[in-house]
């Protein structure tokens, strides 16, 4: 990489060097033509085809004469078209000399109107002019026929009326008749010559790139004739900035409002990524319609009274644009994925970074100008050299935030993973310390109940003491396991409502239903047992009569109810606050997360209910 920068430098200079213009054109005529093109709404047209001229009205001998003097002059200055003098039914100039008003003539002040059409794009193929005779001379007719001819091939004008140094020309702006007292000079012939030569398009390009002070002096004195003092035109920058900034954050909010609401609605990622696209090109769209049209608004030297503030050219160039970039989005936003799952390593995808960014635009770029001969030859290196030098400084800035951004993602990976590895041991350990907190907990309760009843029998005494001794070996031969089936659950149940029925004798009776096909699934070791003890110690305890338990396991809808209920009081509020209960939910919760819930009712029958997952 360090060997590569050097390399791109000199390349960058070779490149711009070569680029250069060869040809020196003089500053004369092209300074005339560059302030005549510069006018934005009626920049140089001249004619696509070869004119030939016919006379129409009361047009005299002389006036004839005079007319093909002009033609024979003027069509020695242009190379790329013919002018002849015809006279016949195919001429596509028409000269209309006439003593009277034409009636479908606008301007009756003008001594000579026209219209032109139709304009092809590239210029005009036929017109009609009205040469009056109203108040003339023949003598003064014949002497403007020159410049209004000559005005004719070449329609456009100067843009600064008041210019002091101005010099006399036909391409003044149009004061009085058109300027047709002024002669056609050699400065103005200079304009015609140059405009009609074969490479007047290319060279018209190279004027602008050589002459780039005399445009931007042109440009500063058109704005001088918008009034510059005003604060507006001579900062429009400044004027948008903030606008422009407070709409972009704006839009920023939306669209991630937005995509908030898309990302639960649309799952496939691709398509989610389109309608985003397509949102943030449609306002990025407004943003650059909005500047470009304000800007021109505020800049532009003509009454702004009459000049719409947005320009609808502006709104159908960049949308054309932007339905072009979206493909190109898909393309970079496929290389990316690419490259983020292809290696690990940072520097590596850095560098393709830089690649897809910088290099991969570029030969887009360069097959396009190939492609379409978009640009001409004069130009070609130059915006070649351009476009490179742009590309890869933005490829540059982007592998440089890519690589911290891709270095950041690696440390938050990493401790992630350290994080997820200390949940799952502290998980395991809250789930030993439950399990262990069940085990005492009931030694507790039943202990209890052989004290109770040793006084009264022994047979009876020592049965609970098997049995009890039967819970322990059950739960030591479980030692560090997590789960257990649910037919080991229930044996175990069994043994501790045996225990529970020596106490209690007849006051309790109990029914576990459990269906076959689930007695082999996993479940939390000591989850059935608290539900049991709970029904036991807050229910049948508290009955004077007869106590009955019902344990019934079942499968619904793909889920594992297990229910315990029992006729004893209803449960109280806070009902999680028992120990036992607690320890249940707290397994639930470590074990299935948010996919198991606990559930207690009190009609139409007192039950508790656990629903979970059918594997753990």
């Amino acid at each position: 990489m360090k060997k590569l920068c050097p390399f791109l430098f000199f390349l960058f200079i070779g490149i711009a060097s070569f680029a250069q213009e060869t040809e020196k054109l003089p500053i004369q005529p092209w300074k005339d033509i560059l302030e005549m093109n510069s006018n934005a709404y009626f920049p140089i047209t001249k004619w696509a085809t070869n004119i030939d001229v016919k006379l129409k009205g009361t047009y005299t001998e002389a006036d004839s004469l005079t007319i093909d003097k002009i033609v024979k002059k003027l069509d020695a200055l242009t190379e790329t078209i013919s002018i002849k003098f015809s006279n016949t039914e195919d001429s596509n100039l028409e000269l209309h000399f006439l003593d009277t008003l034409a009636k479908d003539v606008n301007n009756v002040n003008s001594t000579i109107t026209g219209r032109y059409g139709p304009n092809t794009g590239s210029g005009y193929t036929s017109g009609e002019f009205y040469i009056y005779k109203i108040d003339k001379t023949d003598l003064e007719v014949q002497s403007s026929l020159e410049s209004r001819l000559a005005k004719i091939l070449v329609n456009g004008s100067f843009i600064f009326l008041k210019r002091k140094e101005k010099r006399n020309s036909v391409f003044n702006p149009l004061v009085g008749n058109n300027n047709s007292t002024t002669p056609l000079n050699q400065e103005d012939m200079s304009i015609i010559k140059e405009v009609y030569r074969k490479d007047y398009e290319d060279r018209l390009k190279t004027a602008e790139s050589q002459f780039e002070l005399v445009v931007e002096n042109i440009r500063n004195e058109r704005i001088s004739q918008r009034k510059k003092s005003i604060w507006w035109v001579k900062n429009p920058v400044s004027v948008l900035i903030l606008p422009a900034l407070i709409l972009f954050l704006a839009f920023v909010f939306v669209i991630k409002k937005i995509n908030q609401s898309l990302v639960p609605k649309i799952e496939k990622e691709w398509l989610r990524f389109g309608v985003m696209t397509l949102i943030a090109l449609f306002f990025a769209d407004i943003i650059i319609v909005l500047c470009v049209s304000v800007y021109d608004f505020l800049t532009i030297p003509d009454d702004y009274r009459f000049v719409p503030v947005i320009r609808n050219d502006t709104i159908i160039s960049t949308t054309i644009l932007l339905v072009f970039v979206f493909p190109f989005i898909f393309l970079l936003r496929f290389i990316e994925l690419k490259i983020s799952k292809s290696s690990r390593q940072i520097f590596t995808k850095t560098v393709l970074i830089f690649i897809s960014t910088g290099f991969l635009p570029f030969v887009i770029f360069l097959s396009l100008i190939y492609f379409t001969n978009g640009v001409h030859d004069s130009q070609r290196f130059y915006i070649v050299s351009q476009v490179f030098m742009y590309l890869m400084a933005i490829a540059s800035i982007r592998a440089f935030v890519s690589y911290f951004i891709f270095k950041e993602r690696n440390l938050i990976e990493e401790n992630e993973k350290k994080l997820s590895n200390l949940r799952e041991l502290k998980t395991k350990a809250e789930l030993k310390s439950l399990q262990s907190q069940i085990n005492p907990h009931f030694l507790y309760n039943s202990l209890n109940s052989i004290a109770s009843l040793a006084p009264i029998d022994a047979r009876r005494t020592q049965k609970m003491a098997y049995s009890l001794s039967d819970l322990f070996k059950y739960s030591i031969n479980r030692k560090g396991k997590k789960v257990s089936t649910i037919k080991d659950e229930i044996d175990m149940v069994k043994t501790y409502l045996e225990i529970e029925k020596i106490r209690f004798g007849d006051r309790l009776e109990f029914i576990i239903e459990v269906n076959n096909e689930l007695e082999g699934h996993k479940i939390p070791l000591f989850l059935i047992q608290p539900l049991v003890e709970n029904a036991v110690k807050h229910g049948i305890s508290q009955n004077e009569g007869k106590g009955e338990i019902a344990l019934k396991i079942k499968k619904e809808d793909n889920k594992i109810n297990i229910s315990v209920s029992d006729n004893g009081p209803d449960f109280p509020e806070g009902l999680l606050s028992g120990h036992g209960l607690q320890t249940v939910y707290d397994l639930l919760r470590l074990s299935y997360k948010d996919e198991a819930s606990l559930n207690w009712t009190n009609t139409p029958e007192k039950m508790i209910t656990i629903t979970i997952p059918e594997t753990i």
